[in-house]
């Protein structure tokens, strides 16, 4: 015997814009601060997990490996790092969630775009 309705659900409301807490989505819109400024560079000088005491297990060191190798040694516009989703807090520091874990961002503001910073991400020993 079939339990279920044989009516059709109503069509979802469409959204104006979906914002993504976490990660890259295909399409996706962010939101961003109206303090996230266009001129605004910082170079990401280390990424590592603060005071956070982490368990030491291949998913950890991967999301880790992976957040240095993107970020350490490059600059980023302000509103790029926040579209990104990082939480600039100070011209020092941001907050960047990846992995269901919280990773630290050391920051140096600069005048503008530059180079790659020698001995950053991959490679890094």
């Amino acid at each position: 015997m079939n339990t279920k309705a044989n009516n059709p659900s109503a069509p979802p409301e469409a959204q104006e814009s979906y914002i993504v807490s976490e990660g890259k989505k295909r399409g996706a819109t962010r939101d961003v601060r109206p303090e996230a400024a266009f001129d605004r560079y910082y170079t990401v000088l280390r990424v590592h997990p603060g005071d956070a005491l982490l368990t030491d297990n291949w998913h950890t060191n991967e999301v880790l490996a992976h957040t240095r190798s993107n970020f350490e040694g490059y600059t980023f516009a302000m509103r790029t790092l926040e579209a990104w989703g990082a939480i600039v807090e100070s011209d020092q520091r941001a907050y960047y969630t990846a992995g269901g874990r919280v990773w630290v961002m050391d920051l140096e503001p600069c005048e503008g775009k530059k180079a790659r910073l020698p001995g950053a991400g991959a490679g890094k020993k």
